[in-house]
Parts: structure tokens; C-alpha cells; sequence
């Protein structure tokens, strides 16, 4: 084990639970609305294509006028509530999908490994670099996966499809050392 808990070889894979999601809506050309909406989130909406925001939230660029922020489920509710108001007088739309969505983390040294098994996007560093997101397949599922770090990725998957990708991981994972985590 590393001194930040990645495990130095193989590969680590846990439901990140108590996480609650929006997905928000809003024209990314009108300034004051984009600055409204990120002064309530207190960070940045990411406005370049396939990109998320860390600070406090994670916000995800879903496409050009979509987002989806993940944070503390218990913070999820009143955040919404929060945008909502503050975003009234302009054309946008915030609504509460945490139910709908799980969050997978895979970490280590072979998650990129893990990963290519099921996903045709190109994982090198190179090409999907920490800070970058996309919505792809993963195994027979859509997802949405984020570069986190070069060995940790974030996985965002429908909750019906949940408990489908993560046995498609513990599969994928079995020659790779893997350890699992339960919620």
C-alpha cells in the first residue's frame, strides 16, 4: 500500500457512496447566468468539451449547455434549491438525478489496464488526461468516466446498471490483483 491508501500494484475498485447528483442546464454564452451558477457552486463550470472542475463539487461538462455536479448527498437537495433560485430569472434548468446514479472509483497501478478491456476510448494519459471526462461504454453500459489522476478514474453509471458494471469490473480486475471495497 501507498502512503495515499492506491495499492502499489494491481488495482482497487469501491462504490463512492454518499454522493448526490444534479444535472444542470444553462446557456454557457450568457456570462452573468454561467457566473451566477458558479458563484454558487464557489468554483468554475468547465466550458471546454469533455473537462470537469474539482473543488468542492465535481462538475462535469456533459455537453454545451449541460453539466452534471456530484458532491455530498446530503448536500444535494439544498444545493439544487440554491441554483434554482439563483438562476430564476435566466433560461436554465436544475434537477436532482441522485437517485438514478452510482459512483464507481478504480484506482491503482492497472485501473487504465482494467478499464481498456471494455472501453474504446483511447486511456493513455496522453489522450485522457487527469481533469478530462467523457461519456462512453463501458463493458455493454453507458457511463461516464473521469481521469481523476493518471491511475484513478471516476465512473458515473446509471443505478440500474450499477451492480452490471461492477461485476463486469470485478471480472476485468480478477487477473490484476484486485481488491474490492464495499460501500
Amino acid at each position: 500500500m501507498s502512503d495515499n491508501g492506491l495499492p502499489l500494484s494491481g488495482v482497487a475498485i469501491s462504490v463512492r457512496s454518499g454522493r448526490g447528483f444534479l444535472n444542470l442546464r444553462l446557456n454557457p454564452h450568457h456570462g452573468q447566468a454561467v457566473e451566477t451558477a458558479e458563484r454558487v457552486l464557489g468554483q468554475p463550470i468547465p466550458q471546454a468539451a469533455n473537462t470537469f472542475t474539482n473543488g468542492g463539487h465535481e462538475v462535469y461538462w456533459l455537453g454545451p449547455d449541460e453539466w452534471l455536479i456530484a458532491n455530498v448527498a446530503e448536500r444535494a437537495a439544498a444545493l439544487g434549491s440554491e441554483l434554482a433560485e439563483a438562476l430564476g430569472g435566466f433560461h436554465a434548468a436544475v434537477n436532482d438525478v441522485s437517485g438514478g446514479n452510482v459512483e464507481l472509483l478504480v484506482r491503482g497501478a492497472e485501473a487504465r489496464a482494467v478499464l481498456a478491456k471494455g472501453c474504446a476510448l483511447d486511456l493513455h494519459p496522453r489522450e485522457f488526461a487527469p481533469g478530462q471526462c467523457a461519456q462512453t461504454g463501458l463493458g455493454r453500459a453507458a457511463v461516464l468516466l473521469a481521469a481523476v489522476d493518471p491511475s484513478s478514474y471516476a465512473i458515473v453509471v446509471r443505478r440500474s446498471f450499477s451492480d452490471y458494471v461492477h461485476r463486469w469490473l470485478e471480472n476485468a480486475a480478477r487477473p490484476h490483483r484486485a481488491r474490492f471495497s464495499a460501500p
